[in-house]
């Protein structure tokens, strides 16, 4: 009895040291809402800006996330506050002026940091990001290509389909690398009721088209294969991203002389490893020994498991290029963006509203030889977006930190001296059937337009951008929201 009494106090004072450590553990650690704001993180200090400012930034964000990364709807005016046009007397400006006003920014843009790093010729590599408005994630791939050995040496290309103030504010504060803007003239935000907006015209998506030629609604004869009607936000990423190619290429490659670089698309769901450029001027230097043919790099890759990351992190792979496997990270040059710009019908008429599964088509049936590609075993591209067109999670802070202890625990293995190819293939697989979402003749005509971003299209001229160009914009008196009526 005496023995069952002393264990007992014994296991009761166990217990209680165990609740005492618990209870100070807790009071010490730093509470959820410290670190996290309705789900978000708050941001490191950037030591350019004050703490006001990151606090306005944390709760910008915050309130963007809330909104479903503030989507224009077509019920609702846009915001215009990341725009400062000098409108006339009557606060109105026609569409083809607001078109020529973006055009000419987009051509003489003042490239940031060039005093700090020089001009443009000595740059081997561009870094194009396409931006829409998710300010968390473009904060984190900001900060991922902080940390990238090489960036100096860059041109970091941004490309917008939106004009968000803070956005810009964000772009603007960079100073680790020469950096330039670029904007999508025929947005949703300036035009989000004309075409290639939403006109109030427009056939519903899921009107049946016996119903839409009854209602004789615009595009009721131009449904995609699968009878569905367009969606302005959904046709919006493959026209921006078409002509963001062929903008970089032709007025920024071409426009400064510069010495054919590899472009190396990014999406502002990215995340950059610290050896990204470490390994692509590798893949470049030694591409005639890896694979002579290959014309395109991927420095991303879609893993099921990380479990072999440190195993194949000096691995590279030489495959078919195939979009869903090789789309992200893709890097090229100007001699094959001609190869895809000479293949442009075939772009432009794929009934896909995807750019890569349109690729995908080009590369299998219009050019004498498929695309081959290198690419990373173990990625240095990271897709972390978990909120965006397809899905609204919004948990960017989860996917943020999966992937920093990723490279926090390979840390000792990145910047391989060398890299050496052990996954080669010839197979091709066989490419997808159109997706769909690209039917309207119109946006299949907008496209072969974006083929040549430096043309301007005449309001005269009886193109699908008649009605945008002629078009009155209607500005309130603080400049924030347009009313849009059609001459």
């Amino acid at each position: 009895m005496m023995v069952y009494r002393r264990m007992h106090r014994l296991a009761n004072a166990v217990i209680a040291c165990c609740l005492f450590g618990f209870i100070v553990i807790f009071l010490k650690a730093p509470g959820e809402d410290q670190r996290l704001r309705d789900g978000v993180p708050v941001l490191s200090q950037n030591p350019v800006w004050s703490v006001n400012d990151w606090n306005g930034l944390n709760k910008e964000v915050v309130d963007l996330l809330k909104n479903e990364s503030n989507r224009l709807s077509i019920n609702e005016k846009p915001e215009l506050s990341g725009w400062n046009f000098k409108t006339k007397e009557d606060m109105s400006l026609k569409g083809s002026e607001i078109v020529e006003s973006v055009s000419f920014l987009n051509e003489n843009f003042d490239i940031l940091n060039a005093a700090k790093f020089g001009d443009l010729s000595t740059v081997k590599t561009i870094l194009v990001i396409q931006v829409h408005d998710r300010p968390v994630y473009l904060q984190y791939l900001i900060e991922s290509m902080r940390n990238t050995k090489g960036i100096e040496d860059t041109l970091l290309v941004f490309s917008h389909d939106i004009n968000v103030g803070i956005i810009n504010e964000m772009i603007r504060n960079i100073t680790f690398a020469r950096v330039y803007q670029i904007f999508y003239p025929y947005n949703l935000q300036l035009f989000p009721t004309v075409f290639p907006g939403q006109s109030p015209s427009d056939c519903p998506e899921k009107m049946k088209r016996d119903k839409a030629q009854e209602t004789n609604c615009s595009n009721w004869s131009s449904p995609d294969k699968y009878g569905n009607y367009r969606v302005a936000q959904l046709t919006q990423i493959k026209h921006h991203w078409w002509w963001k190619m062929n903008f970089v290429f032709d007025g920024i490659v071409e426009k400064y002389s510069m010495k054919d670089p590899w472009v190396l698309l990014l999406e502002e769901d990215h995340m950059l490893a610290p050896d990204a450029l470490h390994v692509l001027d590798i893949i470049v230097s030694n591409r005639p020994k890896y694979c002579e043919n290959c014309e395109i790099i991927s420095l991303g890759f879609y893993l099921k498991s990380t479990n072999k990351y440190g195993q194949d992190i000096a691995h590279l792979g030489v495959h078919p290029w195939y979009s869903s496997k090789h789309n992200m990270g893709m890097a090229l040059q100007k001699n094959t963006s001609q190869k895809i710009k000479g293949c442009s019908e075939m772009f432009c008429k794929w009934d896909d509203y995807n750019w890569d599964w349109s690729l995908m088509q080009i590369s299998a049936k219009c050019l004498p030889q498929r695309f081959r590609v290198i690419f990373t075993k173990s990625p240095r591209v990271i897709h972390i977006g978990d909120c965006g067109v397809h899905t609204h999670r919004c948990e960017a802070h989860k996917a943020l930190q999966s992937t920093q202890e990723l490279f926090r625990q390979h840390k000792d293995l990145l910047f391989p001296t060398s890299l050496s190819v052990t996954d080669t293939s010839r197979r091709s697989l066989k490419p997808s059937k159109e997706n769909g979402g690209w039917g309207d003749i119109r946006d299949r005509q907008l496209c072969e337009i974006n083929k040549s971003p430096l043309v301007r299209v005449s309001s005269q001229s009886a193109s699908v951008l008649h009605k945008l160009l002629n078009s009155k914009i209607q500005f309130s008196s603080s400049n924030k929201t347009i009313t849009s009526t059609t001459s």
